[in-house]
């Protein structure tokens, strides 16, 4: 196989709005129950069916967006990892032990409009656990040694996908796409900012006291609980907690008035590849836009698409094609789509392929049916999708960190129930 070569390409796109939706079947059994604490902190109950276990995760709405500093990029990232070693009072390794005596099951990951941290528990350990999970985020606490070492663990992760032509795709597609805005570098941040986190301690405590304040986190409590017992808890271990989020500067990303496009050499073996990101407007609730989108995805790239039957299936010009549905973003951002060509085929033959079907959509030529047969789809998945608290926590803490509105989630559906075949021709990417 030859050394591959790969496509990023970045178009504009401007969408209308469509006001109004009918309601839907709602996704969840029982709408969440939302108590906010004096000092900000926001706690939200699911209920769930789920004897004897209990999601408990905390939302922080910090992501890579909030970096806006030149050369601090990664640090939400980091953060993810900073906070597992340990407090002023429980080292890390303590941490983990206490964890594993409690049943949990914890994790974390970042994005680039918020951080997740992940916890499922058994019922009967939640009294315990609450006490240790407000202390680091309240008084985490680690040495410089362990900073530093924690850095190099991150610049090892980055090594390691840097090993993938796909993650220098997509790097640089983000680069490609956004000139201003902080959704140009990856959550894991520029690989020189990555090499110059270990002499940065001090600034890493300012990150966690800029943003790690109880009016920028969410704790989201799914599946079975005491309400009344959970919440006097919650007030007493989280009440003494002071602090107030930073409001960085945001740039805004100015219009782009022509495609841009950068070809990457890769010294390896691999098929050849093509990353299409087109502009689409930020998360919103008053209209249908990110809906139509997101039945697009399904549409014209799902292994259903008439599309993928012709390019994969039929006569294989390509060896996978996908779209990044679900993509939803605070800022202005990308409808992605990545095709992994077969030998013979060509880059344009691709890319022409993908902008016709995005026209024909695009000229109302999908049939009605099909874009129902989508939406249907799509409508159902949803709830079909929350089998565990886990799944309802993680839901609610998706679509809230888009808003801070806990029912984000349950208005999204709707709009989604509501897409038409005319929505989804407005919002069709026809690259012309």
């Amino acid at each position: 196989m030859l050394a591959g070569r790969m496509r990023t390409i970045a178009l504009s796109l401007s969408l209308c709005l469509a006001l109004g939706a009918p309601a839907s079947a709602q996704v969840l059994p029982h709408p969440p129950e939302v108590e906010r604490l004096p000092n900000g902190l926001t706690v939200v109950f699911v209920p769930y069916d789920s004897p004897g276990i209990t999601a408990y995760f905390t939302l922080v709405r910090t992501g890579s967006r909030d970096e806006v500093e030149p050369g601090r990029s990664g640090f939400a990232h980091l953060f993810e990892h900073m906070m597992f070693r340990g407090t002023r009072t429980m080292s890390g390794h303590d941490y983990e032990l206490r964890m594993q005596r409690l049943g949990a099951d914890n994790n974390a990951y970042t994005t680039e409009d918020y951080t997740l941290y992940t916890v499922t528990l058994p019922t009967t350990s939640v009294d315990d656990f609450i006490g240790v999970e407000a202390d680091r985020f309240q008084n985490l606490s680690y040495a410089e040694q362990a900073f530093q070492t924690e850095t190099r663990a991150v610049l090892g992760e980055y090594n390691k996908s840097a090993a993938n032509p796909v993650s220098q795709m997509w790097e640089s597609l983000a680069e490609l796409s956004f000139t201003r805005h902080t959704y140009g570098h990856t959550t894991i941040g520029y690989l020189r900012d990555v090499r110059a986190m270990p002499g940065l301690y001090a600034f890493s405590q300012q990150f966690f006291r800029r943003f790690y304040t109880p009016d920028n986190c969410t704790v989201i409590v799914a599946g079975d609980y005491d309400r009344a017992r959970v919440l006097a808890r919650v007030r007493e271990a989280y009440g003494p907690w002071r602090g107030r989020r930073a409001t960085p500067a945001v740039p805004a990303e100015p219009a782009q008035t022509a495609p841009r496009r950068r070809d990457l050499a890769w010294e390896g073996t691999s098929p050849r590849r093509l990353l299409l990101g087109y502009r689409v407007p930020a998360f919103s609730l008053d209209g249908r836009d990110n809906a139509a989108l997101e039945v697009l995805h399904a549409l014209a790239f799902s292994a259903s698409s008439d599309l993928y039957q012709r390019l994969v299936v039929q006569r294989p010009r390509l060896l996978a094609l996908q779209s990044w549905a679900g993509e939803l973003h605070r800022d202005p951002t990308l409808f992605i789509v990545e095709a992994t060509l077969a030998p013979g085929a060509s880059f344009d033959e691709v890319e022409g392929a993908i902008t016709e079907e995005l026209g024909r959509i695009g000229r109302g030529e999908a049939e009605a049916s099909r874009v129902a047969d989508v939406v249907s789809n799509l409508r159902y998945a949803m709830p079909m999708d929350v089998q565990r608290p886990a799944d309802a926590a993680q839901l609610v803490a998706r679509y809230m960190a888009l808003t801070g509105a806990p029912d984000t989630y349950e208005r999204y559906h709707a709009l989604v129930a509501a897409v038409t075949p005319d929505d989804v021709a407005r919002v069709a990417l026809a690259n012309a």
